[in-house]
């Protein structure tokens, strides 16, 4: 059981999964070496002696790239495959819904995170060491895996995101965040009532939060509860001296300020669609009013690229799990699998594997999956598949929609729905509101005709039974390997 990020790097180390790196250029090299790694090697990188940073002052990337670490993040068995993961993830979300007060955030008295404490003119922002990730960046960004913590002024929800952080100036810093994000309408409802929004950011903790942070929790509950709803264990909290709001425990590093309704010019940044799709936007400007680190603080970062990259699979059984949560909610009966894939970054190609009941059946699951919000936002294409069909392997997948689809009956187009200005196809102007992008929805059936299915007319899938695979497997060993 891991309690903060040095404890879990211990863990991750003891699983052969931890290489720690020294005299690595901040200036687009690390965020090279991180994306190489995700797309090779996949280890947990710890960047020590970071060109023009003191010893101990350190950077964390491929946190979270299979299933062994976020199963450990979880306190779950790192033997768990995707599939094991997204309903494990799922059922443990679903037995908590009706006691998500139980594992609210709890709030302890002391924490590392104020070993050292800057206010004022004493506050310098610029001496963590901040990646520039990519040539073409438009600067320098330490928060890229955070946890920004806002409440609502009206309900007092806490939420966390993780929304992209840029530098300015030793005191400043730029926040995007896109329309359906929960805390833009919190941060809204400061600024029209004429008050900066207060704020807390982590940039440095335990990858259980980053995990969260990033995702579709329902509204009205905050991060930290489904966290650790998720973990059966509530997640510790500090009171932030300044804002009250709560910091997490095990955080390296921290700030308290204000979002004001002030902009400044933010980007270009390589986003997780694999493009700088969102160039140079306005962004909302951050004051810093406090900094709080540990001694040697470790910051968690990461950086996107084309798929897959540093961040892409733990949002697979995360997001997965989310929407198949949502189908049992909304009703929809025999769902054996779901299965969001790297290659669409955890977004674009969704899959949801059921065994279908009644005609009709699959185009309820394919609406449902690709129009609620975990599977709406940046989404494109939704794949649904039959109970034979693993929705995690793209080759059965892929066999299924072109045997069992046919293009002129087995799509459905949405048009008009969530879109996003990081989408690389979609139409820029200057006058244009992030509120205004939409984009079409592509639902693909690919499943076998219920006509045929109910009478056994459908072919028989050419394949050695499962007893025969079993017994073949049991007397030639070598097969296992």
């Amino acid at each position: 059981m891991t309690t903060d990020l040095r404890s879990w790097l211990e863990s991750v180390r003891s699983l052969g999964l931890l290489r720690e790196l020294r005299d690595a250029d901040w200036d687009v090299e690390i965020g090279a070496i991180t994306d190489i790694n995700a797309k090779k090697n996949k280890y947990t990188l710890l960047f020590d002696q970071i060109k023009g940073y003191p010893d101990g002052f350190r950077l964390v990337t491929g946190a979270l790239l299979d299933s062994k670490r976020v199963a450990l993040t979880l306190d779950l068995t790192p033997t768990l495959n995707d599939l094991e993961l997204v309903r494990t993830i799922k059922d443990r979300a679903k037995s908590a819904a009706g006691n998500m007060d139980g594992y609210s955030a709890k709030y302890v008295d002391h924490a590392p995170v104020f070993e050292n404490r800057a206010e004022g003119n004493k506050i310098n922002m610029l001496k963590f060491p901040a990646p520039k990730w990519f040539e073409y960046d438009g600067g320098r960004y330490l928060g890229t895996a955070d946890a920004i913590i806002t409440r609502d002024p009206e309900t007092g929800w806490i939420n966390v995101g993780a929304y992209r952080m840029m530098l300015q100036d030793e005191t400043t810093m730029s926040i995007l965040i896109e329309a359906p994000r929960h805390a833009r309408l919190m941060i809204r409802k400061y600024w029209d009532a004429g008050q900066p929004c207060p704020v807390a950011i982590s940039f440095g903790h335990h990858p259980l939060i980053h995990m969260f942070a990033g995702m579709e929790v329902p509204p009205g509950v905050s991060e930290f509860t489904y966290a650790g709803a998720v973990r059966k264990r509530s997640y510790e909290v500090v009171k932030g001296p300044m804002t009250g709001l709560p910091i997490p425990a095990d955080s390296e590093l921290a700030i308290e300020g204000y979002i004001v309704n002030e902009f400044r010019q933010e980007g270009p940044f390589g986003e997780f669609i694999g493009y700088y799709g969102g160039g140079t936007t306005q962004s909302a400007t951050v004051k810093v009013a406090a900094v709080y680190h540990r001694d040697k603080p470790i910051i968690l970062g990461t950086c996107s690229g084309r798929p897959p990259h540093d961040y892409t699979y733990f949002r697979c059984p995360m997001r997965a799990a989310l929407i198949w949560d949502i189908l049992e909610t909304a009703g929809i009966q025999g769902v054996q699998g779901v299965w969001c894939h790297e290659a669409g970054y955890s977004r674009a190609f969704t899959v949801v594997s059921i065994k279908q009941l009644f005609g009709g059946h699959a185009r309820m699951a394919g609406h449902v999956a690709c129009q609620c919000r975990p599977g709406a936002v940046s989404g494109r294409y939704v794949v649904v598949v039959d109970d034979d069909i693993d929705p995690s392997n793209l080759d059965d997948v892929v066999w299924a929609m072109c045997s069992r689809s046919d293009p002129a009956t087995g799509i459905d187009v949405i048009a008009e729905s969530l879109g996003t200005p990081l989408d690389p196809i979609v139409d820029h102007a200057p006058d244009k509101d992030i509120l205004e992008y939409t984009s079409s929805r592509g639902i693909i059936f690919a499943t076998k005709p219920y006509r045929k299915l109910i009478r056994n007319e459908f072919p028989r899938v050419v394949e050695a039974s499962k007893e025969l695979r079993e017994k073949t497997v049991r007397r030639w060993k070598e097969l296992q390997d």
